[in-house]
């Protein structure tokens, strides 16, 4: 079984993480792909970072309907920031465990990062690390080990989407529906945090 990792704030998730997602788990032929929604990131803090279950739920919508994809509290529900080596080590305590081949999804402009990250020669080892470049950005080379696919992405951004929603502007474009619905119904990111 092959098992993708796709972690990150999703604040909020929208059409370019579910396009990257796509592409990710055809190019890999991944039989699950799990959206960890981080709790407490340690390497950066979005301004707003709304709740964790706002995130969360958005990407239940998100993906509802999509067999191969599957949100995760892991990260969530559990204290403190949130290191992806100690994530790992949780999903491969549980079933199918070390087993399955397991891939971890990240963006290039995290690519540069990667050494800085907590305990990164063990993640090497315990999962295939695989960066996705980004339209939007340039993004540093990977490190050796790391491997690199081209998919298809689009240049859109969490925070091009809060600012639209402070502008009072339309995101129904950028995000799905079910998810434009939530924002608006909960009225969030329409104030500036400070």
């Amino acid at each position: 079984m092959k098992i993708g990792l796709f972690g990150g704030t999703f604040n909020p998730v929208h059409r370019g993480h579910l396009l990257l997602a796509e592409g990710a788990q055809r190019a890999l032929g991944l039989d699950r792909l799990l959206w960890v929604v981080s709790g407490i990131p340690p390497h950066k803090v979005p301004d707003p970072l709304i709740a964790p279950e706002h995130r969360y739920e958005m990407v239940r919508l998100a993906v509802a309907g999509q067999a191969r994809f599957e949100p995760s509290r892991i990260e969530m529900d559990q204290p403190g920031p949130s290191y992806t080596i100690d994530t790992v080590r949780r999903l491969q305590a549980g079933p199918p465990g070390r087993a399955a081949e397991w891939f971890l999804l990240v963006g290039s402009d995290s690519a540069g990062e990667l050494p800085t990250w907590k305990s990164f020669e063990s993640l090497k080892a315990m999962v295939q690390i695989v960066v996705i470049p980004r339209p939007d950005l340039p993004g540093a080379q990977a490190p050796a080990g790391v491997r690199t696919i081209a998919v298809t992405t689009l240049p859109i951004s969490s925070s091009q989407i809060r600012q639209r929603v402070r502008e009072g502007l339309p995101i129904e474009e950028l995000v799905p529906e079910a998810v434009a619905r939530y924002i608006a119904a909960r009225g969030l990111y329409r104030e500036v945090a400070g």
